[in-house]
């Protein structure tokens, strides 16, 4: 006889009360359950045969439970954040989904512990999603992809606006809301292209405005810095990115988001950044600004045709050096013609001012 045996009863009294339980749980009212009993419930379900009716059930009370939270709680902030005009408003907007978010999560963890039997079982066999990853698929679509993806749009949008906003007004934005909401979109997979929501509706839409953004930042640059002050807030910029990255987004975000910054910032301008007037490579090397050369080569380094294009400038202005002074030992070098025979004259003046020359050089 199994362990946890018991009489039969009606399936649709039995699964009321996994329902309940449900509910509890939600209401963080999961101490006071007898986790047990529910246990023994989902067990004789399972055993009578009752299965999917269990695992259909549970997905119908989520379904509902998430549609209320939706109507009661998150609704109301999609209007405030629509025209993306406003940080509180998309602030707003995000909290409240992270916080239905979490408290969904939250709620799963203990879910799935009752319905254990539910996925050794009836779940294994069948080839279904967990109750877990169930739970994550509802949430995705009764939340986020409902309603003809209102929701996801605007949350995607509200991400986007703070994210932008911090990067182009130095504003300060509530990284919690942002990393919680951001964390979210890594959890769930796009039904569709089966890739991760982040992947599909974050991650490439931020790579995008990001090269915009920094393309429009170089121009201006470009026309109102020297090569040092341009190349010192490049770096900035990148610093300032990577913790971005490293602070809220996908750690595989990082090298793509770099190396975007980069390209606009750097491989896009190679030639006009060794090139400004005045202020330029040339410039550097003759005051021996060392620290400004560090920086260039390391923005230079990760593309090819920058490192060929600064290698070219250098060996362009050690040749001009080079043919500088020859040009200085020949002017300064008089020759006295005698009767055919040429005789040296000495200037050492001259042979002074060559040998400065050269040790420059």
């Amino acid at each position: 006889m199994s362990l946890f045996w018991t009489p039969h009863v009606d399936p649709e009294k039995q699964f009321e009360k996994i329902s309940q339980a449900i509910e509890e749980i939600y209401k963080h009212n999961a101490s006071q359950l007898s986790f047990e009993e529910l246990y023994r419930t989902a067990y004789g379900l399972v055993l009578s045969k009752n299965g999917p009716m269990l695992y259909s059930g549970v997905k119908q009370v989520l379904e509902t439970h998430l549609k209320d939270r939706m109507y009661q709680n998150i609704y109301p902030h999609i209007e405030a954040a629509g025209s993306r005009s406003t940080s509180a408003g998309c602030e707003a907007l995000l909290a409240s989904v992270r916080l239905l978010w979490s408290e969904h999560v939250t709620a799963m963890l203990v879910i799935k512990d009752v319905l254990m039997y539910v996925d050794k079982v009836f779940v294994k066999a069948g080839q279904l999603p967990t109750i877990y990853e169930m739970g994550m698929c509802v949430f995705r679509d009764q939340v986020l992809l409902s309603s003809n993806q209102l929701l996801s749009g605007k949350v995607v949008d509200a991400i986007m606006f703070q994210i932008l906003q911090e990067r182009r007004s130095a504003s300060e934005i509530n990284r919690d809301t942002l990393r919680g909401a951001i964390n979210m979109m890594i959890e769930l997979q796009d039904p569709r292209q089966l890739r991760l929501m982040y992947d599909v509706y974050i991650e490439e839409r931020l790579l995008a405005e990001t090269a915009v953004h920094y393309a429009d930042v170089a121009r201006m640059r470009i026309s109102e810095m020297g090569a040092p002050e341009y190349l010192r807030a490049a770096q900035a910029d990148l610093d300032t990115e990577v913790e971005r990255a490293k602070d809220y987004l996908s750690p595989s975000t990082t090298p793509r988001l770099t190396n975007t910054v980069l390209e606009n910032l750097i491989q896009a301008f190679t030639l006009p950044i060794l090139r400004i007037p005045n202020a330029g490579l040339i410039e550097m090397l003759h005051q021996r600004d060392t620290e400004s050369l560090r920086i260039l080569y390391g923005l230079y380094k990760p593309f090819t045709s920058s490192m060929k294009d600064l290698r070219k400038c250098i060996y362009d202005h050690i040749l001009g050096l080079g043919k500088k002074i020859m040009l200085g030992v020949e002017s300064s070098s008089g020759n006295a013609v005698d009767d055919g025979l040429q005789k040296p004259t000495t200037d050492v003046s001259g042979i002074a001012a060559r040998t400065a020359m050269a040790l420059r050089w």
